[in-house]
């Protein structure tokens, strides 16, 4: 859930990371359908402002094609966001970040897995 009417900028943030990113919507509810390769998932963005955000313990891995990749969705998503582990090869991906955008969402993004 976003609220405060970001949920359009939120899309075009993510479809400029995800080349894939299918997203339909909004309906007069302000929900969207949103699809990442087989993930389906559905965004609300909440006409009432309420005194909470997304949560921090969760977070959207994304298994990525290449390398460049990672490191596009990355820049792109962690740009006015957050960084929590910088774009590199780790002992469990060939090539992995960690950001949380400025909508406060949480992306781990992974190209070879180990």
């Amino acid at each position: 859930m976003l609220q405060g009417g970001v949920a359009p900028d939120a899309v075009a943030l993510w479809r400029s990371a995800f080349a894939g990113l299918a997203a339909n919507g909004p309906d007069a509810s302000g929900m969207w359908a949103l699809a990442l390769g087989d993930q389906t998932f559905t965004l609300l963005d909440s006409p009432p402002i309420h005194d909470f955000g997304p949560t921090p313990s969760w977070s959207f891995m994304v298994d990525l094609d290449t390398a460049e990749d990672v490191d596009r969705a990355a820049d792109n998503l962690g740009q006015a966001g957050r960084v929590m582990m910088p774009a590199d090869a780790y002992d469990f991906a060939q090539r992995f970040a960690w950001v949380e955008d400025r909508f406060g969402i949480s992306w781990q993004l992974r190209f070879g897995a180990v």
